[in-house]
């Protein structure tokens, strides 16, 4: 251990992977005012238990580009450092036993091609001669990934901590964390049983106890653990050692070689939450007891797919705790209530796999002072507070687990820790057939079933019979009128004599406009990046309402209240749950608010982008004359208690112009069509206005200097290397599911960040980032041999655009 040092400029807290992959890489930084602090020895936590896998395909792109580079990293770690860390590329075997999760497999080997990991797709009889032990009677194929791995969890951690000792951090093992100092609204100290340390910022990566360690800060994070179980058979006479990792998430389990012997572990459908206060205090290197009734799922499974298994004995039974999350992705990043407060952690049993891609992204977050990639899909900032609260953290425990090996369907929805938050809507939209998914905490009505449809989801990669539903919505907004709860939008008042100097400094959009006018525009970071896309209603000379999505909540929040100097006449206030957002979308909305409201809703009265206090039905609200499905529309504020009334008068005063509820799948489709952005899919913290073909929301010579405008600045000058385009697929009832790379005279120019049926186009359609300067594309756009979308490895012709396919003038919003 080292000596004790009382002041550096980072202070990490946990010394499994994940501290000593962010103290590595900060070394790589050239950054080694470092103090990593853990209380007893490396990788004693959760670490040391770990079964070690480092497979490179997931769900999505970025998360796959991670982990690509992990096992690249290892495999150069053990030279790097001089410190073996048994890494070794023997291979990842995935097995299928039905057609939607062979699907769902090739589905993740097209994913690899955007970031050329080699994927061979196979048949029984090929899963069988790589993996001879396999049983394949009830496999119909899988994939095989030649240059995955497995790695020893303590040496790899030993051996990130050799390289960065090498660079002079400082390692302070038995040392104990009492308590973090925070001073105006920034962390300024880490206390220990040994000494306080004085630092500028803290790194929480405490694994399961991560959740204790940022309630020392005044930080919620929502972790929360559940025991993880694998046993070791005896050694198997005559086991190959370069056997391939072997997965079959059917039979919920993976098994790897392991010097003679299998490991088999298992992520179970139905998980055992782990209350923290049940582990003894100071605990290390801890093993819960075993639970065979729990393992006996997966072990039948075991016992099915690898028949020599039933005469191997068990040698060791392995039960350990890790930590998971709400929505079963890691958390990184800034937390929203303390500055200068890092946490890496909810690692979901994959804390090795993890482990490099999250600690280069951490390091350089932390140096930069900004993500250096797209990582909106593990920021903390995601969550809202009562995420945290213990009993919603249990029950989501439950069913966290298993997500990690159920077939990941469109539109799938979590069934555990609900409903946790409901539009004062909610039962009125039951009624009517609604049928919920979660955000964020948030019931939403994703849509609605009509007579002969039972009110749930039928499951699938086909469309299927509630899907007539979606699209009755979704005409219903293009041809009538729709009417949307859109209540749990993010909305806040900004308030003050300098409440437009601070919007104007964090906006890209001139925001200095007449009251009564509404600005949609971007919050950047410091390289261009959109961190949050919103819009800016001026109410009056010193009065703003702002509304942001529903999960970016706390995100958009804490980045405006953190943006108001301490000197500045200026307040935030959430204002979200005291307005209901009703929204009205179509040709008839004009004439439905005109039987409810004595308003002019007429384009001269009432212009688009304008903003209006009105009487309607018996409330007074506030109508904003915008749009999200490329109709003409108003989004109606309303106070919540008025809410059901108004919902109910308009639909009953609707009924022969055709109103229907609609949801939010068909919300998604409208836009899509449109070519709407979504933020967290089209437009992330790595994408900037001018790439996403939002430039007119960029006011590049306001007075006012904002975050980013310099680099939007450079990159005008020096050009856009990429574009995100529009994408329908020819053949009509082929379905798009997200991710899909676009392919280009055989080669892989981008993928697809957002998709949907395009109902009244008559296709999938999709955007996606196409990384070609303009008149390269526009080039690619003049021959003959076209854009293809490839959709679970095989490849469909697709038309490609710089415009959407549906309104592509714009003319229907300003009907």
């Amino acid at each position: 251990m080292t000596a004790f040092q009382n002041q550096a400029r980072i202070v990490i807290i946990g010394g499994g992977v994940i501290g000593t992959s962010i103290a590595y890489h900060l070394a790589e930084l050239n950054i080694n005012d470092v103090v990593l602090v853990e209380r007893g020895d490396l990788t004693c936590g959760t670490t040391w238990h770990a079964a070690g896998l480092v497979p490179q395909l997931r769900k999505s792109n970025v998360m796959t580009q991670l982990s690509k580079y992990a096992a690249d990293l290892y495999s150069r770690l053990g030279d790097l450092t001089s410190q073996p860390t048994g890494f070794r590329r023997n291979g990842f075997v995935h097995v299928a036993t039905n057609e939607d999760r062979l699907l769902d497999l090739r589905r993740m080997a097209s994913i690899g091609k955007n970031f050329d990991v080699e994927v061979e797709i196979c048949s029984p009889d090929r899963l069988k001669k790589l993996w001879p032990l396999l049983n394949i009677d009830d496999v119909i194929g899988g994939v095989y990934v030649p240059q995955d791995g497995q790695t020893n969890p303590v040496d790899t951690t030993m051996a990130l901590a050799a390289g960065a000792r090498k660079a002079g951090i400082r390692f302070l093992t038995g040392t104990t964390v009492v308590g973090i100092d925070v001073q105006n609204g920034r962390v300024a100290a880490v206390r220990t049983d040994k000494g306080n340390i004085s630092c500028d910022v803290v790194v929480n990566c405490a694994g399961v106890w991560s959740r204790h360690v940022g309630h020392m800060a005044g930080v919620e994070v929502p972790v929360y653990a559940a025991e993880h179980m694998y046993v070791t058979t005896e050694e198997i006479l005559g086991l190959p050692s370069d056997l391939p990792i072997l997965r079959d998430p059917d039979s919920y389990i993976y098994v790897k070689e392991e010097a003679g012997k299998l490991l088999i572990g298992s992520f179970e459908p139905v998980a055992k939450p782990l209350p923290i206060s049940t582990l003894p205090v100071n605990s290390q290197f801890l093993e819960l007891p075993e639970d065979w009734d729990h393992f006996e799922l997966p072990m039948r499974g075991a016992l099915h797919r690898i028949p020599v298994l039933e005469n191997c004995g068990i040698r060791h039974f392995m039960n350990g705790p890790e930590s998971f999350t709400p929505d079963n992705r890691y958390i990184l990043g800034e937390a929203p209530e303390v500055a200068n407060f890092f946490v890496a952690t909810g690692f979901n049993s994959q804390g090795i796999l993890c482990g490099a891609g999250a600690g280069k992204a951490m390091a350089e977050w932390i140096s930069e002072g900004a993500p250096t990639m797209d990582l909106a899909e593990v920021d903390i900032q995601r969550f809202s507070p009562f995420q945290s609260n213990r009993r919603y953290l249990q029950h989501r425990t439950v069913e966290s687990m298993g997500l990690l090996y159920k077939n990941p369907y469109p539109f799938k929805q979590v069934e555990t820790a609900r409903p946790a938050r409901q539009s004062p809507l909610h039962h009125a939209l039951e009624r009517r057939g609604a049928v919920f998914g979660e955000l964020c905490g948030w019931e939403r009505a994703n849509w609605f079933a009509t007579a002969g449809h039972a009110p749930h989801y039928e499951l699938g990669y086909k469309r299927t019979g509630w899907h007539d539903c979606w699209e009755a919505e979704h005409r219903a907004a293009r041809e009538a009128v729709a009417i949307f709860d859109l209540s749990g939008f993010a909305k806040f008042r900004i308030t003050g004599r300098d409440a437009l100097a601070v919007l104007e400094r964090i906006c890209a959009n001139r925001i200095d406009v007449p009251a009564g006018r509404t600005v949609y525009t971007a919050i950047l970071n410091s390289r261009g990046g959109i961190e949050s896309d919103l819009t800016v209603t001026r109410l009056d000379p010193t009065d703003f309402l702002v509304v942001s999505a529903a999960g970016s909540q706390q995100k958009d929040f804490h980045w405006i209240r953190r943006a108001i100097k301490p000197e500045e006449h200026a307040w935030i206030t959430d204002i979200t749950s005291a307005y209901s957002v009703l929204s009205v979308m179509g040709p008839q909305a004009r004439a439905l608010l005109e039987r409810v409201s004595p308003a002019d809703f007429s384009n001269e009265a009432f212009p688009f982008a304008t903003m209006q206090t009105v009487d309607i039905g018996y409330a007074r609200a506030w109508a904003v004359r915008l749009t999200f499905v490329g109709e003409l529309g108003w989004e109606i504020y309303v106070p919540t208690e008025f809410a059901v009334p108004l919902y109910e008068t308009l639909m009953i005063e609707g009924a022969d112009l055709g109103v229907r509820p609609a949801g939010f799948h068909a919300l998604d489709s409208l836009r899509c069509e449109k070519g709407y952005r979504h933020w967290g899919d089209d437009i992330t913290p790595g994408d900037t206005p001018y790439e996403a073909g939002l430039g007119f929301a960029v006011a590049l010579d306001k007075e006012t200097p904002f975050t980013g405008q310099e680099a939007l600045r450079r990159q005008k000058v020096e050009g856009v290397r990429r574009h995100l385009m529009h994408f329908r697929l020819t053949a009509g009832e082929q379905l798009l599911y997200g991710g899909e790379p676009i392919i280009f005279a055989g080669q892989c120019v981008g993928y697809l960040t957002s998709v949907s049926y395009g109902f009244t186009v008559g296709a999938a359609v999709g955007m996606g980032y196409v990384n070609r300067s303009l008149p390269e594309i526009r080039e690619m756009l003049a021959r003959e041999d076209g854009f293809g979308l490839e959709i679970a490895a095989t490849l469909f012709a697709a038309e490609a655009s710089l415009r959407p396919y549906y309104d592509p003038l714009g003319v229907r919003t300003k009907l």
